[in-house]
């Protein structure tokens, strides 16, 4: 049974204004590949409305610290009304995207050591009661791994996004 402990929670960044979302979802692959992450895209919707097009993507970034230890960064975006538009710059005309953007990031620990416990009861309370007394110190020194990766791609995207306010002026 896979346990999940939750270090960062609903770390928030939101922008609104011109982006590239093609080169938005090439940074995170980025960012995933340099820090040896695995990839899995768990939502990826678009829906037309008369404002715009709506975005939802949420994609897990993973890698395993230890036998029986997975470090998981979430990111759910969100792009509100969507509209491509043309911009003249240097006397060429470029297609970009204009949108709201919400982004949430979490940081997860995920231990799995059911292997190592039978599943009975009895069992199953002195594990509880190990992971809660014994394993704890074991599990808070991967907290700050999980907490710098989480806020390494928080800063990376912020960036990305700010640069782009500077690319079309």
């Amino acid at each position: 049974m896979v346990e999940k402990k939750i270090v960062v929670y609903d770390l928030r960044l939101s922008y609104n204004g011109p982006l590239d979302i093609e080169s938005f979802y090439k940074e995170v692959d980025d960012w995933i590949t340099e820090k040896g992450m695995e990839k899995e895209i768990t939502k990826k919707m678009e829906h037309l409305t008369p404002q715009g097009k709506e975005i939802a993507w949420t994609v897990e970034g993973w890698k395993r610290l230890e036998e029986f230890y997975k470090d998981t960064v979430r990111l759910r975006a969100q792009f509100h009304n969507v509209k491509e538009v043309t911009i003249l710059k240097n006397g060429r005309k470029i297609r970009i995207n204009q949108a709201n953007v919400l982004l949430i990031f979490d940081g997860i620990l995920e231990t799995d050591i059911s292997e190592r416990w039978q599943q009975k009861p009895l069992f199953y309370f002195f594990r509880a009661l190990f992971d809660k007394y014994v394993y704890k110190f074991h599990t808070e020194k991967y907290f700050d791994v999980i907490y710098a990766d989480t806020h390494e791609l928080h800063k990376r995207l912020k960036a990305f996004l700010s640069l782009y306010k500077y690319k079309v002026d």
